[in-house]
């Protein structure tokens, strides 16, 4: 389905959704069924470390008027930075970048156990054992051991317990993760295009001239594009996003980083459509 269509060129655009399969609280059906009752014409599950969801969307997406994309949210660590960096239009089926994205979502797991290892010794009400017997309802969002850490009593809320990693010494920084070089290689051997997420989160406390050498460096690793509409980015940030695209020569994305009920904002919450972003090879 090409742009130009009416279904495309006039619907909303969300390229950052989650799904059961990750942290979110809904199945890939029920996210095609809300895109086209919220009249999205171009999405994109795009799951932690995690290809299922993106995959699934695909065979569901064959008879929707819903243009859906191969998408996939990958987590890298820059300089003690934890960046994530969506990939886009890869190849499904490609065994080198399943491979990959397994080993990162390994990781991703592994921190997990790590805390509830560390928590353990240090003597609070937690089991090793028991937390590897421990199953949760994938449908309340979120991963297993924040739902873990709710059932012993330790936390109040399931986003309670993100605050537990860096209090116990587990952090993405000492977690093996690939670095953004690496990462961007890996989509793009896969035939994909690499885009920054949510920039305006990872390093909103930089300022403009800082930001942008940043971002250069990040180009010279191999980003293609900007998540530039995001939830979180105000008009400002949105112009200054889409002005270094512009002078780049990188691709302009969106995205609700939605997680349905769990935490975040809405699935096809923003006002943007195909010809605001730029991202062609995937949608066309």
């Amino acid at each position: 389905m090409a742009v130009g269509e009416p279904n495309i060129a006039g619907g909303r655009v969300d390229l950052h959704v989650h799904s059961i399969y990750s942290d979110g609280t809904q199945t890939p059906a029920e996210i095609l069924a809300l895109a086209e009752e919220r009249g999205v014409a171009l999405l994109a599950i795009a799951d932690h470390d995690l290809l299922t969801g993106s995959e699934e969307l695909a065979r569901l997406s064959a008879a929707s008027p819903v243009k859906c994309i191969p998408a996939v949210e990958l987590t890298a660590c820059e300089g003690g930075t934890c960046l994530h960096v969506l990939a886009y239009g890869y190849r499904f089926g490609d065994s080198e970048f399943a491979a990959f994205v397994a080993d990162g979502r390994r990781r991703l797991d592994e921190m997990s156990d790590r805390l509830i290892e560390v928590m353990e010794r240090a003597g609070e009400r937690v089991s090793v054992a028991e937390y590897g017997a421990f199953e949760h309802d994938h449908r309340l969002g979120g991963w297993k051991a924040l739902h873990y850490l709710v059932e012993k009593g330790i936390t109040s809320t399931p986003l309670d317990g993100a605050r537990l990693y860096p209090m116990y010494g587990v952090g993405y920084d000492t977690a093996g993760f690939p670095t953004v070089a690496e990462t961007c290689r890996a989509i793009h051997r896969a035939g994909g295009i690499a885009v920054l997420a949510h920039p305006g989160v990872t390093f909103g406390t930089l300022d403009g001239p800082v930001f942008e050498a940043k971002l250069r460096a990040l180009v010279e690793q191999g980003i293609d594009g900007i998540e530039c509409y995001y939830p979180r980015h105000d008009e400002a940030t949105v112009a200054r996003y889409l002005a270094l695209c512009d002078e780049l020569g990188l691709y302009v994305t969106c995205g609700s980083d939605s997680h349905g009920s769990f935490t975040g904002a809405a699935l096809g919450c923003l006002p943007v459509t195909a010809g605001d972003i730029h991202l062609p090879q995937c949608y066309n």
